[in-house]
């Protein structure tokens, strides 16, 4: 439903509204988080249904939703709803951004009563970038014949509980046969080799494959996510553990996958985190040093939040989405846990080397050490696991500022990241020097994106335990 449609609605209503455009919210945290800038209380609506019919239960963005509460109320067996039987009732919305508009969409709506007292509420009316501001009158006039109940909570802070693995999960990577000669270079047809004989390497589990079908789907169900989500104990486990990182200011215990996704990372979010967990934890190597797990996980993590933010501000690429920039941010150094899982002796060699030096040409010492660069390993580990092809060409293009070819866009955007990483000695970027070409390609100033790495200096604490969520 187009945003003049909502406005003729509103105005039938006799609701005043104000109208704000052009505003990157990407999560229930982000949503939130704006509408704290302008003093105003974020409004969310989540679709449920039982026999008796759906109903949009509507509360404060920043609550919990306690599920055992909205049963008591209503005295109802209410559901999650994927909303593909009451599509025509919902005049083109998504279910991941319903504005309360129950007289429009024919359906009940049950609102928490911790939406009274404020001054201006905001309502999510366009896929998280065009919202509508009303003031109490014009909420009211919207709420309408609602049912006001209790169920949301607020949310207060607490301890976040480590969350450990599964000591019963089946572990999906076998012993790995060490290098049969330590000396020898590793060669593009050593690695495709390796990976022909299957058991030299992990497949991609079946979650993985899930998620990427899930992911090429045009409309991703937010019940189907949650429930693939929790098909792996581990993943799921680490997506709560990411979700109640700082960084996220949820000051509550998430106790679950759906309150992970509904309450503070979203459906790109949540779907990106999984898929590059399904990924990095069938890999066996070093924890430690330059190019170990961690230091891998950690600086993943810092370009994965630096590209969604250059992403963010590129306009003038039609078909630039900031979340996929942060998966590919996540993945580009894949590579390097490939090697050390594969070529144990020598990656392990490779790693001290590094750590011992301090100071290297990264392309030297791979070709020196290695015989061939973390980008190639990971661009043949997409191949191998039948991912989409931009996988494969953005992971081995990632350190190349004049490749022009498929998803370029991408590429540069993870360059341009690990470049201003570089400057504060973050990542193996060859150079810190930002290209002149991009800057003006994408119509970028060294000036903002500067900011931008000051923003994450700024949350390196909160980036560095989100990291260590990914590595636990």
């Amino acid at each position: 439903m187009n945003t003049s449609k909502i406005q003729q609605f509103l105005d039938e209503l006799y609701v005043k509204y104000t109208l704000h455009t052009n505003v990157i919210s990407e999560s229930t945290f982000q949503f939130a988080a704006f509408a704290d800038s302008i003093n105003a209380c974020a409004v969310k609506v989540v679709l449920f249904s039982d026999k008796r019919g759906p109903a949009l239960v509507v509360y404060p963005a920043k609550d919990g939703l306690n599920f055992e509460a909205l049963a008591n109320v209503t005295n109802r067996n209410l559901n999650l709803d994927s909303g593909h039987q009451f599509k025509n009732q919902l005049h083109g919305f998504s279910i991941k951004n319903l504005p309360p508009f129950g007289r429009l969409f024919q359906m009940m709506m049950i609102v928490d009563e911790r939406l009274q007292g404020f001054d201006s509420y905001l309502i999510d009316i366009s896929k998280g970038d065009s919202f509508i501001e009303v003031d109490t009158k014009g909420l009211d006039t919207l709420f309408t014949g609602a049912i006001r109940k209790q169920f949301s909570q607020a949310v207060t802070a607490v301890g976040v509980t480590p969350v450990q693995k599964n000591a019963g999960q089946n572990n999906q990577v076998g012993n790995m046969s060490e290098d049969t000669d330590s000396r020898e270079p590793i060669t593009k047809d050593t690695v495709k080799s390796k990976v022909a004989k299957k058991r030299e390497l992990p497949v991609m589990p079946e979650v993985g494959n899930q998620l990427i079908a899930l992911k090429a789907e045009s409309s991703i169900d937010l019940v189907d996510l949650v429930h693939l989500i929790e098909t792996d104990p581990v993943i799921s486990a680490k997506v709560i553990a990411y979700a109640s990182s700082p960084f996220f200011s949820y000051q509550g215990k998430l106790e679950s996958v759906q309150e992970a996704v509904y309450h503070v990372l979203g459906v790109d979010l949540s779907m990106n985190i999984s898929l590059a967990l399904a990924m990095g934890e069938q890999f066996q190597g070093p924890l430690r040093g330059p190019f170990g797990a961690k230091a891998v996980w950690r600086h993943s993590v810092y370009c994965a939040v630096l590209s969604q933010s250059i992403a963010s501000k590129i306009s003038n690429q039609a078909d630039m989405r900031p979340g996929s920039a942060y998966l590919y941010g996540l993945l580009h150094n894949i590579g390097f846990l490939v090697l050390g899982h594969m070529f144990k002796k020598k990656f392990t060699h490779f790693n001290k080397t590094a750590e011992a030096k301090g100071e290297f040409d990264l392309p030297v010492l791979e070709k020196e050490l290695l015989g061939i660069s973390h980008a190639k390993v990971g661009s043949l580990l997409m191949k191998s696991w039948s991912l989409p092809e931009e996988y494969s060409v953005i992971i081995k293009n990632h350190h190349n500022s004049g490749y022009n070819g498929d998803h370029h866009v991408y590429c540069h955007v993870i360059y341009l990241a690990n470049a201003l990483l570089k400057t504060i000695g973050v990542g193996d970027a060859p150079d810190a020097t930002l290209p002149l070409h991009l800057l003006e390609k994408y119509n970028l100033s060294e000036e903002e994106l500067n900011d931008m790495l000051q923003i994450v200096v700024q949350w390196h604490e909160n980036l560095d335990h989100l990291a260590q969520q990914l590595v636990a």
